[in-house]
């Protein structure tokens, strides 16, 4: 006998919302039941075709409803998932996980004393290139991320560091898996209020560095993390959904290369040559499939009906945003001459 349908809704149905809406549809044994929005037009809108009802306030949502999906705006996710929290119901809340850290941390400890399931929308830990790292069990030494975008009037509300460089930081903490040493940081405000764009380098304990970009101010979008270890190195770019793994074979040795091969080789063709002759594996990562969305909402479900699925927890949520405030920090203090 299968599970009992578990009922759902989601809170805020904007650009990114209604994804949630319509996804959180296709779980087997969730039913969504509600969905929220304060523009009650847009609400019923997207909950009609899904067969749930269109709500404009979190009061109204369904006491029989036991998981939300939050993606609202980054400044009423304390309010939101607060409320939310109090009545016992389990919350999936879109990064950042809060406007601030107290915020987050008042969300981590309701959460914990209620005993129920609080996760934050890091969407990139469900890309198949990183569970690939994770099988392969790489020790990163060097980790190198960009991520750059074209301005976006709808994130106006925070920084560029808790708006897009916060994806990097859970990556680069997760695959890290030391303490964070040291952080150097810079940026500067372009169009907004808030920081635009920002670099930081980030030192763990157990040599581990990081160097991180972030950018709302870029012509082009870029989307990509290379990590390198001893023995192998891994190439993601979350945008083309193209991720490679290259490390050496067993048979690998730098003398047994054909010297006639290295004469006549450029080097942007040595590492092709490497592999041809079997001194080196390659292989891509298959992420045309994948739905990282999807996955990251399945988790989710499977986490509240107590089935411990890996997901981002509001723990390693709040380490995120610990981190992207000493970045933030270390960008303010930053003395220009």
């Amino acid at each position: 006998m299968g599970s009992p349908t578990l009922k759902a809704a989601v809170v805020g149905v904007g650009h990114l919302g209604q994804h949630h809406a319509r996804l959180m549809n296709e779980i087997p044994g969730v039913e969504l039941s509600a969905v929220v929005d304060v523009d009650p037009d847009r609400a019923e809108a997207i909950a009609k075709p899904l067969g749930a009802v269109g709500l404009s306030s979190l009061d109204s949502i369904p006491d029989d409803v036991t998981a939300v999906s939050v993606a609202v705006p980054t400044s009423l996710h304390r309010d939101v998932v607060m409320s939310l929290l109090d009545r016992e119901i389990n919350v999936l809340v879109e990064k950042p996980m809060a406007a601030t850290l107290d915020e987050a941390r008042e969300m981590e400890a309701a959460a914990r004393e209620r005993g129920v399931v609080l996760q934050v929308g890091h969407i990139e830990r469900f890309n198949p290139a990183l569970s690939a790292l994770h099988d392969m069990q790489i020790q990163p030494r060097f980790i190198e991320a960009h991520r750059l975008a074209p301005f976006n009037f709808r994130t106006l509300d925070v920084s560029v560091v808790m708006d897009l460089m916060i994806h990097d930081i859970d990556i680069v903490m997760e695959l890290a898996d030391a303490p964070l040493k040291e952080v150097h940081a810079v940026g500067s405000r372009v169009l907004g209020k808030h920081v635009d764009i920002a670099n930081a380098r980030l030192v763990f304990e157990n040599g581990c560095i990081a160097n991180i970009t972030a950018s709302r101010v870029s012509f082009e979008p870029l989307r990509r993390t290379r990590v390198f270890g001893d023995e192998a190195f891994v190439s993601m770019d979350f945008a083309t959904r193209r991720a490679f793994v290259v490390r050496k074979a067993e048979a690998f040795d730098l003398g047994s290369l054909d010297a006639s091969a290295q004469s006549r080789l450029e080097a942007k063709d040595s590492f092709k040559e490497f592999i041809a002759q079997g001194l080196m594996d390659a292989r891509e990562i298959d992420m045309d499939e994948a739905n990282p969305l999807l996955s990251e909402l399945t988790a989710f479900i499977a986490n509240v009906r107590g089935e411990e699925v890996s997901g981002v927890s509001a723990k390693a949520g709040l380490r995120a945003m610990e981190v992207a405030l000493r970045i933030s920090e270390g960008i303010e203090s930053h003395r220009w001459t």
